[in-house]
This record gives structure tokens, sequence and C-alpha cells, in this order.
């Protein structure tokens, strides 16, 4: 079992919640085409009172709550895990392989030091040509 921080908490429930109001919005919109169309074509379902239907909507919007939240949060459980695991990875290939700052220095004792050449030269100073 992992340690769950506030801030992970946080996020997480945050991630939750979003997801709920995202599946709110679907069921209620695909449950406000069914009753329409319902309303127009079956004298059954034009028998039902306002408020029945007012709470076949809120079932409608609480399955979709459900529903939106559960699929947020796995997806976000999901993200961290492959964030957890591509770390992982990279701590046992820097075990393994070493990590760039341990290659550029070996990469920096390997290499020879270069001889520095002396750019500098005098040039005689030329006396100015007259013309008689």
């Amino acid at each position: 079992m992992r340690l769950i921080k506030q801030h992970d908490q946080d996020l997480a429930a945050e991630e939750a919640m979003r997801g709920g109001y995202i599946g709110i919005v679907k069921y209620c919109s695909v449950a406000l085409f069914a009753g329409a169309i319902l309303q127009a074509t079956s004298p059954r379902f034009r028998a039902i009172k306002a408020p029945q239907k007012g709470w076949l909507m809120v079932a409608a919007g609480l399955g979709g709550f459900g529903n939106g939240a559960d699929t947020a949060f796995t997806n976000y459980e999901r993200r961290d895990r492959e964030v957890q695991i591509r770390v992982a990875n990279q701590k046992r290939h820097d075990i393994i392989y070493g990590s760039d700052s341990e290659k550029e220095a070996a990469a920096a004792s390997l290499s020879t030091p270069t001889e520095t050449v002396n750019t500098t030269t005098s040039v005689p100073a030329t006396p100015a040509s007259s013309s008689a």
C-alpha cells in the first residue's frame, strides 16, 4: 500500500468531481432526449405526473455522476501509476547505465587535454613608405 499525501488526495477528488459533473451532463441530456421522445410517442409516459418525471431525471443525474466520477478517478489512478512506473524505470536505468552527469564526467576524464597554441605573434612595425 502506498502512502497518499493530502495534495494527491485533493487532486484525485477534484478529478473525480469534474468527471462526475461531466457524467451528469451526459446522462441527463440522454434522459431529457429520451423523455422528449417518450412524451411525444407514449401515452403511458404522458400519464406520469411531472414530479415523477423529475425523479427520473434525478436518478439519471445520480447514475451519471457515479459513473463519470468512477471513470475519471480510475483514469487518474492509471495516469498516476504510469508516472510511477516511468520514474522507477528511469531510476533503474540510471543505476545500470549511469545518469547523464555521470556519462559527461566519464567522457571528460577520458578525453585528452588539447595543447594550447600560442597565437600571439609579434608583427614588426613597418616604417611608413615615403615617396620622394
